[in-house]
């Protein structure tokens, strides 16, 4: 029988007749000469480590507060019960009488009985009372704790407050200006949303602004449906609105598809339009490349021109690069001019530098003028300029390829270089001069 089945029954048959052999803390009991003993997890008390899928199933039972038989505590007995509770030996009793006592606690009680409960090193309870703080007052929580009244709240309140109230715990989070508390949060707060309610992630995700966050919060809640149904999973993503959000989300489902079914996977690259994909494509290569170069050449050689074939060709090349690199270099040298051709020399070059930099570079410098070229020289002449910086120099000053505002940025060490580049190109021009 699962355990939290016997949590439970524990519990339903406690609200009826009391089954404790001894006085659970805090708790009053009924006369009874016959009790059975107390449950014990495999015969014997186990270690203070909290069953995760009990406390949840006890946090859920007991949410809509104390036991309908229990007897009215005052805030300080109960709190006390908690303290009592936590020495008890058997797990399943003493979860039970932790979770059942911080469901009695009203919203001006939590505070106090949590910060108690951390100064005690009462983990059981911690989780407990901040399940409770997050169903009753989640605003006051997070206000407290980013007013410094409190200390930061742990995973047991941002999941719950996930739970029961997804549509709150966004807003907040959307709220926050930029600093160490919306950093501390988005992980808590969008990965917990878009794992209890992918919909609402993906509904609230398309009110946000493009970039990190709304990528994270789409191919998060994605992940989730594409658990249980990759084609739901596909569906949603393609009714999200064009732009890089959907495209992004696009490529999730298809890489998470991948990771079991390639050709699964390939049938929709295939069926999608030419640009739709890009990571998922080269993941998607690579696994053809283990099976079978041929086979995974041919596949890419089948798919019409777009960043999507460039991306297949970038994986093909990284994965072959790991392989052989001396296969992978011929194969290299086959390709005609064009964007599948420069992705995967591109790729091939970042991949080799460590092992060959001056090799690496050397490809580096045969792709086009352009921010592909100017990023794969940067990886690869760094790398060279680590393990040989004179050799490194002499071809930054010498080789006839370069053109001259190359030679400058590359004779700078790479840390200068990757700060000027994260420089806006107007800025990057002033900064030059």
């Amino acid at each position: 029988m699962p355990l939290a089945a016997v949590v439970l029954g524990i519990f339903v048959g406690r609200t009826v007749k009391n089954t404790s052999a001894g006085p659970t803390p805090g708790v009053p009991r009924p006369n009874s000469a016959n009790a059975p003993q107390p449950l014990l997890v495999g015969g014997a008390p186990a270690d203070d480590n909290p069953d995760g899928a009990v406390e949840a199933e006890l946090a859920r039972f007991l949410g809509g507060g104390m036991s309908p038989l229990a007897v009215k505590r005052t805030a300080l007995q109960t709190m006390d019960a908690i303290t009592a509770a936590y020495a008890e030996k058997s797990d399943l009793r003493r979860f039970l009488a932790i979770y059942e006592a911080a469901s009695e606690l009203g919203k001006g009680d939590i505070a106090a009985a949590l910060e108690r409960a951390r100064a005690e090193e009462n983990p059981i309870a911690v989780r407990a009372l901040e399940r409770r703080w997050a169903e009753i007052d989640p605003l006051a929580a997070v206000q407290a704790w980013t007013e410094g009244t409190a200390k930061p709240l742990g995973d047991a309140f941002f999941t719950a407050w996930a739970k029961s109230n997804p549509a709150s715990a966004l807003r907040w989070y959307s709220s926050l200006e930029e600093g160490d508390f919306k950093n501390q949060s988005r992980t808590l707060i969008l990965e917990r949303v878009a794992k209890t309610d992918p919909q609402r992630a993906l509904d609230f995700a398309n009110q946000l602004p493009e970039g990190k966050d709304q990528n994270q919060l789409i191919s998060r809640a994605l992940a989730t449906l594409g658990a249980k149904d990759p084609a739901e999973a596909l569906a949603a993503a393609k009714r999200l609105p064009e732009g890089p959000s959907r495209k992004a989300g696009i490529d999730s489902v298809v890489a998470q598809v991948a990771s079991t079914n390639v050709e699964e996977a390939q049938k929709i690259v295939a069926a999608l339009p030419p640009n739709s994909v890009s990571s998922a494509g080269a993941s998607i290569a690579a696994a053809l490349m283990r099976q079978s170069p041929e086979q995974a050449l041919a596949w890419a050689d089948s798919l019409p021109a777009g960043q999507s074939k460039d991306s297949v060709y970038g994986g093909l090349a990284r994965e072959w690069a790991n392989r052989d690199v001396v296969a992978a270099a011929t194969w290299l040298d086959t390709l005609p001019k064009g964007s599948s051709r420069d992705a995967a020399v591109a790729s091939f070059a970042t991949r080799t530098a460590p092992r060959d930099p001056e090799g690496a570079t050397m490809w580096a410098s045969t792709l086009p003028a352009g921010e592909q070229r100017a990023t794969t020289l940067s990886q690869t002449v760094g790398i060279w300029q680590r393990t040989n910086p004179a050799a490194a120099a002499e071809w930054v000053s010498s080789t006839p390829g370069l053109s001259a505002e190359e030679r400058t940025v590359l004779s700078q060490p790479q840390t200068q270089r990757q700060d000027s580049q994260r420089l806006p190109s107007s800025r990057r021009q002033r900064a030059g001069n």
